[in-house]
């Protein structure tokens, strides 16, 4: 059995979980990045390892997406900063649910820093690595 520190570390140090963190500050400006017919279409429902997947009502939009393609690209890693955070999107047919945010919830940064506020960094590691297994499923 592992002891939970050494869980603690591997879950708060991996790479991953902070670049997919950065990315969701970003994809919660989705319409605003394809626009406002595009954005009531479609909806970023997962962020993997530098992949945005895309929910979208209808194969006719997907493959208008398709087409916007690198512009759509261009406008993410403009908007994040980071040339590397963002490597592709891969749109399909799938219902679109705007109301449910890409990462447990939309990212709130006073928040999250409000319900940090007074735990230990023992208490904040565990409470990421709840978050992380959640996010695992």
């Amino acid at each position: 059995m592992r002891k939970l520190s050494n869980m603690l570390r591997d879950a708060v140090a991996k790479d991953e979980v902070l670049r997919a963190s950065r990315a969701q500050i970003v994809l919660k400006d989705w319409a605003a990045i394809v626009g406002p017919g595009l954005g009531e279409r479609s909806h970023p429902d997962r962020y993997d390892h530098g992949t945005v997947w895309v929910a979208v009502e209808s194969s006719a939009w997907a493959q208008e997406l398709r087409m916007s393609k690198e512009t759509i690209l261009a406008r993410l890693r403009a908007k994040s900063g980071e040339a590397n955070l963002f490597d592709d999107v891969r749109f399909g047919v799938r219902p679109v649910k705007k109301d449910q945010p890409l990462i447990n919830e939309p990212f709130d940064e006073q928040a999250h820093k409000d319900s940090l506020r007074g735990m230990s960094i023992r208490e904040i590691a565990e409470k990421r690595l709840k978050n992380w297994r959640q996010d695992k499923g």
